[in-house]
């Protein structure tokens, strides 16, 4: 019989309630060869955890998957990248655009052009080495240009508020600011249209500055998905270190076309700036009349670039942007942008006039530069 009040007693002292012959009974005395093998597989199942975590810390987890996997998952990564973007919603490549113009560029081996071609309204592109990174020159001012709208629109800064130009701002090269006085004022809006319709650098610098300086602008830049687009220097940058790339400035018009990062009001500012820039010697050149252009150039010794967003008569509206590497000043290397210009535009201005529209729908995406059609001689580009 067990005593009630030692039960009791146990209780209050926090031990267990059951007594001694009462957990005698409950866990039956184990034959020592069965607790001894319970002990082994326990050790056993402990050293196999421990091996396996410092295998884990040791071992690289994908050095299995051998070069060849890796280069697969990389390749899947950019798929995935490019699957997710929408802002260049990608169809298909025209790939007898695309082998015209890697005719031309044969014709002319010491130029190394970067070219890349967006339809806006059927995700059709070209793409030559257009995602590279190449010296930005002036063309790095299109997205600083839009950077200053998106600052308006946020409320962060006016276009009428007054700007006072120092001098450590004024910058040798294009523009007429530079012949002007440290301390003369402009406003907000005069200083951003300078730096594109005149390719301004010291309204450049200024706005650099108002903007927060250069690390500020480059992270706007990564936000908008412009993936080499850097700015290192303030301008005029002669040695290059700015990059861009035919792509980033393409997606930097595709953005204005869709409209997703700035308000209507700002968008069309931004584009009658464009519309107003003075150099139109470039892709501009390479158009028919009754066609609107929007660009901007670029121009150091070793790069010789444009940007532009061109509507077509026909109603038809696409981005190009051409960035040509060179021997120094090269002058060959306008009239390749000019042709590149000539050939794309041919291509887009024959592609609705070709392929008709079925009960007011628009036309199913196609490679308009495999239809008939005339096509420009080979260019005589002289040496």
């Amino acid at each position: 019989m067990v005593d009630p009040s030692r039960h009791v007693r146990r209780n209050r002292r926090g031990r267990s309630a059951w007594p001694p012959e009462s957990k005698a009974s409950f866990f039956p005395k184990l034959p020592k060869s069965l607790v001894y093998g319970v002990r082994l597989l326990i050790i056993g199942l402990g050293v196999a955890a421990i091996a396996g975590t410092l295998l884990s810390v040791l071992t690289p987890a994908d050095e299995s998957l051998g070069q060849g996997t890796a280069a697969e998952v990389r390749s899947a990564v950019n798929a995935s990248a490019n699957k997710d973007d929408d802002v260049l919603v990608r169809n298909r490549e025209l790939a007898t655009l695309k082998g015209s113009l890697a005719e031309l560029q044969e014709l002319i081996p010491e130029l190394t052009p970067t070219v890349y071609v967006f339809d806006l309204d059927t995700g059709d592109y070209v793409n030559m080495a257009g995602t590279t990174a190449v010296p930005a020159a002036s063309t790095i001012k299109l997205p600083i240009l839009v950077a200053f709208f998106k600052a308006v629109d946020d409320g962060r800064i006016t276009v009428d508020q007054t700007l006072v130009m120092q001098s450590s701002q004024i910058a040798q090269g294009s523009g007429d600011m530079q012949v002007q006085p440290p301390g003369t004022r402009y406003t907000a809006l005069e200083v951003a249209t300078q730096m594109i319709i005149n390719s301004d650098n010291t309204a450049t610098n200024m706005m650099v500055d108002l903007l927060g300086g250069g690390a500020s602008l480059n992270q706007q830049f990564v936000d908008w998905g412009l993936t080499t687009t850097v700015l290192n220097n303030p301008l005029p940058d002669i040695e290059g270190t700015n990059t861009t790339s035919a792509e980033d400035l393409v997606r930097m018009l595709a953005h204005l076309h869709k409209g997703d990062l700035l308000t209507l009001r700002s968008r069309d500012r931004v584009f009658n700036i464009l519309q107003r820039t003075y150099n139109k010697n470039l892709l501009p050149s390479g158009v028919n009349e009754g066609t609107v252009s929007y660009n901007k150039t670029g121009d150091i010794g070793e790069v010789l670039g444009d940007v532009a967003l061109i509507d077509v008569p026909n109603g038809k509206r696409y981005a190009i942007a051409a960035l040509v590497q060179r021997p120094d000043n090269d002058g060959r290397a306008r009239e390749l942008i000019r042709r590149i210009s000539q050939i794309v535009y041919q291509t887009m201005d024959d592609a609705v006039s070709v392929i008709k529209p079925v009960s007011g729908e628009r036309p199913a995406s196609t490679d308009p530069a495999s239809t008939p059609g005339e096509r420009l001689p080979a260019p005589e580009i002289a040496p």
